[in-house]
């Protein structure tokens, strides 16, 4: 799925690059989650960058096959250790 990174999503980006969310977004292992907290349908995506860092990506689909980026921010706290259990679960854990 193509997602775009409009200008001026990516500069609200604080404490991660361009680089870093489409190394997420095109990550091979990635968790995708409907957020549940407003009225506007986005999805969580959260991955890892080539380094190893985690971060979530928000997305919204404005077309069919194509989503824009929101937001994005490292994964801290309860949202990390939901990411790293479910890595833990999956068929492929991170191996760094």
């Amino acid at each position: 799925m193509p997602y775009e990174l409009p200008p001026w999503a990516e500069s609200k980006l604080r404490g991660v690059t361009a680089e870093e969310v489409d190394q997420v977004l095109t990550a091979r292992r990635r968790w995708p989650r409907p957020s549940t907290g407003g009225p506007v349908p986005v999805t969580l995506i959260a991955g890892r960058t080539n380094t190893g860092r985690p971060l979530v990506v928000a997305v919204r689909e404005v077309a069919r096959f194509h989503s824009v980026v929101i937001a994005a921010g490292e994964l801290t706290g309860e949202d990390l250790t939901a990411f790293e259990e479910w890595e833990v679960r999956s068929e492929e854990p991170y191996d760094g």
